[in-house]
């Protein structure tokens, strides 16, 4: 079901192949999930050094 289907007054079957706001909706939501993937990305690296900081301080013992 199309978000738009139940409060645009233009809508009919398939009109979304062609309509503007309908692209416009799709880039946007295209941009808002290439910039959450690019503020994982980021936060993924920043935590995964400080794990291995964190790991790098921890005494271990000697395997024998």
């Amino acid at each position: 079901m199309l978000p738009c289907q139940k409060t645009c007054p233009n809508y009919y079957e398939g009109c979304h192949k062609n309509c503007a706001n309908w692209m416009l909706f799709q880039s946007r939501q295209k941009e808002q999930r290439e910039a959450k993937k690019a503020y994982l990305r980021y936060h993924m690296t920043r935590c995964t050094q400080a794990v291995h900081q964190l790991e790098g301080l921890q005494v271990r013992r000697q395997v024998w």
